[in-house]
C-alpha cells in the first residue's frame, strides 16, 4: 500500500469531503451521496468505509476534536492572558469569512442533533468538556501568576464559553458577522475588566 492509499491519508480525504459538503449544503441537505461528490478518491472507497450519515458525521466530530485537542495542546501558554485569547481566538475569532461561518451554522445544526443521537452527544459533550477545562487551566494559570483576579475559574470558563456559543448561535442563524465580532468584543472587555488585575 502506498502512503497515499494509507488509512489515514484516506480517512483525512473523508473528512475533508465531509467538511466541504457540510460547508456548501449544511446539516440536513448532507447526505452521503453528496459527501461523495466532493470526495477526491472513487465513491466506492467511501461506501466501503461508511453506509449512513450519522455514522460518517460522528466519525467527523471526533476527529474535529482530536484536531482541536492538538490545536490547544500547541498553544504556547507560557503567559496565561496571552493563553486565554488563544482559546479564545480559536473558539470565537474576531474576523470570519463565509466558510467559516457556513462551517458555524452546519455544526450548530449537528449540535441540535445531540440530544437524539447518543454518538453526536458524546463527541459534543467531550468537545465541551475540553475546552472548559482549557479555559479553567489558563484562568487559574493567571490567578496564580497575579495576572488575573481570585474568581471562580470554573464559573468564568463556563460563562465564557456559553457567551461564545451563544454568539456564534446568533451570528450564524441571523447570517450576521457583525453579532459575531461584537460578542467577541465583549468577552475581551470582560476578561479586560472583570478578570485581569492591575496593580
Amino acid at each position: 500500500m502506498t502512503d497515499a492509499e494509507s488509512p489515514e491519508t484516506t480517512e483525512e480525504a473523508i473528512m475533508q469531503a465531509t467538511y466541504r459538503a457540510l460547508c456548501k449544503h449544511g446539516y440536513p441537505e448532507t447526505s452521503i451521496s453528496n459527501i461523495a461528490d466532493e470526495f477526491d478518491k472513487s465513491r466506492s472507497l467511501l461506501y466501503y468505509h461508511y453506509d449512513d450519515k450519522a455514522s460518517l458525521l460522528e466519525d467527523f466530530l471526533r476527529f474535529l476534536l482530536d484536531r482541536l485537542e492538538a490545536e490547544l495542546a500547541d498553544i504556547d501558554d507560557e503567559d496565561p492572558c496571552d493563553h486565554l485569547v488563544a482559546i479564545l481566538d480559536r473558539l470565537l475569532p474576531p474576523e470570519m469569512d463565509d466558510e467559516g461561518i457556513e462551517f458555524r451554522r452546519a455544526l450548530l445544526e449537528l449540535r441540535s442533533q445531540a440530544p437524539y443521537h447518543e454518538g453526536y452527544h458524546e463527541q459534543l459533550e467531550r468537545s465541551d468538556d475540553l475546552i472548559v477545562s482549557e479555559l479553567v487551566r489558563a484562568i487559574e494559570r493567571g490567578i496564580e501568576a497575579g495576572q488575573f483576579r481570585a474568581v471562580n475559574s470554573e464559573r468564568v470558563a463556563e460563562y465564557v464559553y456559553s457567551t461564545a456559543l451563544g454568539a456564534i448561535e446568533r451570528g450564524v442563524t441571523l447570517d450576521d458577522p457583525d453579532v459575531i465580532r461584537q460578542n467577541r468584543a465583549a468577552i475581551d472587555d470582560y476578561v479586560e475588566s472583570q478578570l485581569r488585575k492591575y496593580v
